[in-house]
């Protein structure tokens, strides 16, 4: 998978969507400053809008082989906003702090083998 970009002029909502088409297995939280969820049915607020740092920022490269933790502290240092990753895991979605190390493909395809071993017991 090829690095994309994250653009500080996207919505919340937008920014999800696009995240989901690239791993359909990890879910993006994003924090405003005040530290609330940023709920993705219901924020159409841009991130350079949400960001204390909004007249610095600049688009976000995201490489699928960048470890979480990497991604998690770019996100904060572009943006100025703080972002979770959490992975699925059947019927529930794992945060991944424990294997924060691990590359985003790595943890998007845990999180497909997983879906697939509930959807296998499932039948």
């Amino acid at each position: 998978m090829k690095p994309f970009f994250l653009n500080p002029l996207a919505t919340v909502h937008q920014l999800y969507q696009q995240w989901e088409r690239h791993f359909p297995f990890l879910k993006l939280r994003i924090y405003s400053p005040s530290h609330q969820l940023m709920d993705e049915n219901t924020s159409q607020v841009s991130l350079q809008a949400l960001s204390s740092t909004a007249e610095h920022q600049t688009e976000l490269q995201v490489d699928p082989n960048m470890s979480v933790r990497l991604f998690v502290e770019a996100f904060q240092n572009t943006f100025g906003l703080r972002a979770e990753v959490l992975r699925h895991s059947g019927y529930s979605w794992d945060e991944t702090e424990n294997t924060d190390f691990w590359t985003l493909t790595e943890q998007n395809q845990k999180g497909k083998e997983q879906s697939q071993i509930y959807r296998t017991k499932e039948s």
